[in-house]
């Protein structure tokens, strides 16, 4: 298989060009959440390894509600971003990237602090990387080519269906199944469906991974005589936070929602972004890396085969440390509304939440980590709203097509490939269509 990487290119913004900058965004864009493929700057469609691509201003939206906590308000950097996911190694990426998009990337990043027009652009991309803390992928392996060609396989076999369902309704199911494979046979004969094998697993990826898999674990292990001597400590400055900590709980700005929701449900699927400080204090940052640790751990190792946790709709998603980890932003990908989204994070993972976001300014208070917080529905939503950004370009490789359809789609084809011997097997494979 092809393992997926996560790209984010960042560099501050001179506040001069701020403007200009925005102005050159917009221009990307047919409308309002709907990149032109055609605009001169980044020819997204090039790129045949890009699942997903944002090109956003990164601002502290709340940047005022830092006073409570006594921290400076003023003088805090905005970001252009430039992140996304694909196929294979960043590195190989980052090389086509400059390639195919050369001068667009030039004229984009002049607007920031540090870039100079005589520089190398793959090396000043590789010095304006920013590292997530945590990543998780839906299906890791399932490449973009993949899922266009099983996108395409499946409506293939949906039209056969249908033009052929009176036919096919009365046939036993084995005689369904091969009349469905000889369709298939037929159409990748012709040129007409191509069903690519996966890639080898790069040699470098599988050792990587197999370390990780013993190393945090190992890890613990060591550390677990100092992580009990050091939880009474811990437990008892958790609950002084929560009972201590200021309260922030400002009105939504009505102006800067009607913004995001310009830019929302222009597809089944969309993107989000919040962006915020986080709490003063050693301990609690520490808290916070090792728990983000213990998460990147578990998409890595445990919720990689299409959901994490008892959510299914997110295709990727990454918590960002900026500024030395005085910041954070945390971005997805998700099928549906906003408003579905945050309730299947509530309703299933609240814990997980509580656990990152609670080290937010301004997030609702929690009790003993994992209870409460998130559970005040209307405050956590009220939050994560005033700190979402209006991502200004965002582009999406394969439109109306959710996670929920890709895991069908490579159902429909493995069920292809490998011949059901089951007649209730093949009539559930069926059903697919």
């Amino acid at each position: 298989m092809t393992p997926q990487s996560s790209f984010l290119y960042a560099a501050p913004v001179v506040p001069e060009k701020l403007q200009s900058l925005r102005a050159l965004l917009s221009s990307m864009n047919q409308a309002p959440g709907i990149v032109d493929l055609a605009n001169p700057i980044f020819p997204f469609s090039d790129f045949e390894t890009l699942h997903f691509a944002r090109l956003l201003i990164v601002s502290d939206l709340a940047a005022a509600d830092r006073a409570v906590f006594h921290l400076p308000v003023q003088g805090l950097p905005d970001y252009f971003v430039l992140m996304g996911e694909v196929d294979g190694e960043e590195t190989a990426f980052r090389n086509e990237l400059v390639r195919r998009a050369g001068p667009g990337l030039r004229s984009l990043f002049s607007h920031c602090a540090g870039f100079r027009e005589a520089d190398e652009l793959s090396r000043f991309l590789a010095s304006s990387q920013v590292k997530a803390a945590a990543l998780y992928v839906n299906w890791v392996g399932r490449t973009l080519l993949q899922e266009r060609e099983e996108e395409a396989l499946r409506r293939a076999l949906s039209e056969y269906a249908r033009q052929h369902q009176d036919s096919l309704q009365k046939m036993p199911p084995q005689q369904l199944w091969a009349s469905m494979r000889d369709l298939l046979d037929k159409q990748v004969a012709a040129g007409e469906l191509r069903l690519t094998p996966p890639a080898a697993t790069p040699l470098s990826w599988r050792v990587r991974n197999f370390l990780n898999l013993l190393w945090v674990p190992f890890v613990l292990l060591v550390l677990a005589p100092v992580l009990l001597l050091i939880l009474p400590i811990y437990l008892l400055a958790l609950r002084s936070w929560e009972t201590n900590d200021p309260g922030v709980v400002p009105a939504l700005d009505s102006a800067h929602a009607a913004e995001l929701e310009t830019i929302e449900n222009t597809d089944v699927t969309n993107q989000f972004s919040v962006f915020g400080s986080l709490k003063p204090g050693a301990l609690r940052r520490w808290s916070m890396r090792f728990f983000l640790w213990l998460t990147d751990y578990a998409a890595r190792h445990i919720f990689n085969r299409g959901g994490l946790a008892r959510v299914s709709t997110i295709h990727f998603a990454r918590w960002v440390p900026f500024d030395g980890g005085d910041r954070m932003l945390f971005s997805s990908i998700y099928d549906g509304s906003l408003e579905s989204y945050m309730d299947d994070f509530i309703n299933k993972v609240g814990y997980g939440l509580n656990i990152t976001f609670s080290n937010g300014i301004g997030y609702p208070r929690t009790h003993w980590l994992i209870g409460e917080g998130c559970r005040d529905e209307q405050t956590f939503k009220r939050v994560l709203r005033r700190h979402q950004l209006a991502t200004e370009v965002w582009y999406n490789a394969l439109p109306g097509v959710t996670a929920a359809n890709k895991h069908r789609n490579s159902m429909i084809r493995a069920g292809l490939e490998s011949r059901p011997t089951d007649d209730e097997k093949i009539r559930e494979w069926a059903a697919l269509l």
